[in-house]
């Protein structure tokens, strides 16, 4: 079976000049067109990560401020729960609890891995 091959664009064999060189700068035009559709989609996708990012940045700074409120002064209470918490926790050690501060849940990480690593130690893996 024979290959038989479709011209898409093509000159016809007895072109002149001027159709050489328009052909070849209609080709040169749909390969600037197309190399400055594909810029303006990833200037576009840029700004749009830009515009994410600034969004969460303000986000985290708002929870900053409501972490910074929110921590200014524990109550009595709350303090004599934690501090029953870690005798219990040390066997009756002696402990001397210097102070008491809310922790970040965006850094400290290592509770929620914790309740993680307990929850697929659970879990029955084949």
């Amino acid at each position: 079976m024979p290959l038989v091959s479709i011209p898409v664009a093509s000159l016809p064999a007895d072109s002149g000049f001027m159709d050489n060189v328009q052909y070849q700068i209609t080709g040169l035009l749909v390969v600037l067109t197309a190399l400055g559709g594909i810029a303006l989609l990833v200037w576009l996708v840029g700004r749009i990560f830009i515009a994410l990012d600034r969004r969460k940045r303000r986000a985290d700074q708002a929870a900053t401020q409501i972490l910074s409120a929110d921590t200014e002064q524990i109550p009595g209470e709350i303090f004599a729960a934690i501090a029953a918490a870690v005798q219990v926790a040390l066997e009756n050690q002696e402990v001397v609890i210097h102070g008491v501060r809310s922790a970040d849940p965006r850094t400290n990480l290592a509770w929620s891995a914790e309740g993680r690593r307990s929850i697929y130690a659970s879990k029955n893996l084949r």
